[in-house]
């Protein structure tokens, strides 16, 4: 399974993908993997203490100095926690750019990773890069926040299939689902108003817990005992399982 999460207008997204994909890791027991592909740049290595030669690992995978296929490329330069598996893009947005451009095609190999797959394209917009990503996605997971205009803007972009140009491919009907940061500032509109106007599109509403977070950037996992009683690691718990019972009704009727 394939998630791509991204944002239109909000915050939040890297935060979301990596306490997704650590969820997953716990919950499913099994391999995840977290593989940071904003075009903008990365955030994980300066928020995480990764090891060295992780920092950067997308580009050495898209410009490889020796002949490997792109999984082996993906797993030598994973930082590993547990069954956490994360790959992180430079920092710097010109190289992160340059690695949808690449000399070794590494996106389909995706598919070819075991366990689940939580790829963290940052802010979409008109032209991006990472818009093969979304297209190849069991499940695009918009994130965004509760805040009037960011909330009514995402919606209308999801309407839209994903398009404000005619040249944009626009996303698969059904793909997108909706993950709100509610975090605090603005005007925003309540929950149940937006359970009730999005129905199953509203896959997880998560109440920002600076706490929670900080613990996961300093290698916690979900299951840590520090984190049982956090509403945050719960949300996202149930996010994780909301998703995978959206994918697995998908294939079963694609089949």
């Amino acid at each position: 399974m394939i998630i791509a999460v991204a944002s239109w207008r909000g915050v939040g997204t890297t935060t979301t993908a990596l306490l997704l994909a650590a969820c997953l890791a716990i919950r499913e027991e099994r391999e995840s993997w977290l593989v940071e592909a904003d075009p903008a740049g990365g955030a994980i290595a300066g928020r995480m203490q990764l090891s060295a030669h992780t920092i950067g690992g997308l580009e050495r995978v898209a410009f490889p100095t020796e002949r490997i296929a792109p999984v082996d490329a993906l797993r030598a330069v994973a930082h590993n926690v547990a069954g956490l598996h994360i790959v992180t893009a430079p920092s710097d947005p010109f190289r992160a750019y340059s690695c949808h451009q690449p000399r070794l095609p590494w996106i389909s190999s995706l598919r070819d990773l075991s366990g689940h797959v939580v790829v963290d394209v940052g802010r979409v917009r008109s032209g991006t890069p990472a818009w093969a990503i979304l297209a190849m996605a069991d499940i695009v997971l918009l994130v965004t926040s509760p805040e009037v205009s960011a909330a009514v803007s995402t919606s209308e972009w999801v309407q839209a299939g994903g398009r404000v140009s005619p040249a944009d491919p626009g996303l698969g009907s059904g793909t997108v689902r909706l993950a709100f940061v509610d975090s605090p500032g603005g005007v925003s509109f309540p929950r149940a108003t937006l359970s009730g106007e999005l129905g199953d599109q509203l896959a997880a509403w998560l109440p920002w817990e600076p706490l929670a977070v900080d613990l996961i950037h300093r290698g916690a996992l979900p299951d840590d005992r520090r984190l049982r009683r956090s509403t945050l690691m719960s949300a996202v718990s149930d996010c994780a399982a909301e998703i995978t019972r959206a994918v697995a009704k998908t294939e079963r009727v694609d089949a």
